[in-house]
């Protein structure tokens, strides 16, 4: 997340560091609620599209989350800690799949999303609640 692959605006989905919850969050196109770094994903775009490097946010594709290079330099899935609730339903089967092959077989369920909370400071105590693997990671900033 230091140097990111540039995009276009057009991703399905753009991965942003939370640095109160050690983790990253990811949201998508269809979701149109505010998230845990305070912009939409309209905003997000904007930030990473016509081939920007902005360190910390990331362009991606949904299944590209199940893939087992997703925020490998990071520490891979272990770190995602928010998503819209509808992204997560949507890949909901691959991503118990590649949590399985992880060894993390209960991570969908301490992945926190906007039922929660939409700020860090709300998401947080979710996280340290179910014991995110994320939390006890070496810090990403």
């Amino acid at each position: 997340m230091v140097d990111p692959m540039t995009t276009c605006g057009c991703c399905e989905c753009v991965a942003v560091v939370l640095p109160l919850c050690n983790g990253v969050m990811t949201v998508n196109r269809d979701y149109k609620g505010d998230t845990p770094c305070g912009m939409k994903f309209t905003t997000l775009a904007g930030t990473i599209g016509g081939g920007k490097q902005t360190p910390g946010f990331l362009g991606h594709s949904k299944f590209n989350i199940t893939q087992n290079k997703f925020l490998a330099a990071e520490g891979g899935l272990r770190r995602l800690v928010w998503m819209p609730k509808m992204l997560k339903d949507e890949i909901m089967e691959r991503l118990q799949k590649r949590c399985q092959e992880i060894g993390c077989p209960d991570l969908p369920e301490k992945i926190a999303d906007e039922t929660v909370g939409i700020t860090e400071e709300q998401i947080l105590p979710f996280l340290q609640e179910r014991k995110h693997p994320a939390l006890e990671m070496e810090p990403l900033i």
